[in-house]
């Protein structure tokens, strides 16, 4: 029995196989993917903003923070995305501090960890 297909001079034959389909477009995983469509059908209450002229209603806004946080643990897992979420609340004089440190102390944690974030603004 004869070799396949039949050798020839000077030809090369060069078998390429289907390895399956191309691997998909890196992003979240399905399951994360499903949770965030989930979360985005959610309708919560987003928190009214804080102006830092009355500190008594600071801890309102914290709490109605929270609350989108709890409902949307996919969305709010980073701190960063929290500080973001709640500085865009913020007007007046809460704003106006808020800004100073964007400007001129960008790498303070106030505007990357949550913790220095609440504590700085419950002061």
């Amino acid at each position: 029995m004869g070799a396949f297909p039949p050798p020839r001079e000077g030809n090369h034959y060069y078998y390429y196989y289907n390895a399956g389909p191309p691997p998909r477009n890196p992003g979240p995983p399905d399951d994360d993917r499903d949770a965030l469509a989930r979360e985005g059908k959610l309708d919560i209450q987003r928190p009214e903003s804080f102006t830092g002229r009355d500190p008594r209603k600071w801890r309102t806004f914290l709490t109605q923070c929270l609350n989108l946080f709890q409902a949307k643990p996919v969305t709010f897992q980073l701190d960063n995305a929290r500080v973001a979420f709640a500085a865009s609340y913020l007007q007046g004089i809460a704003f106006d501090h808020y800004t100073a440190l964007l400007w001129f102390e960008p790498q303070s944690p106030v505007l990357s960890n949550w913790q220095s974030f609440v504590n700085e603004f419950s002061t």
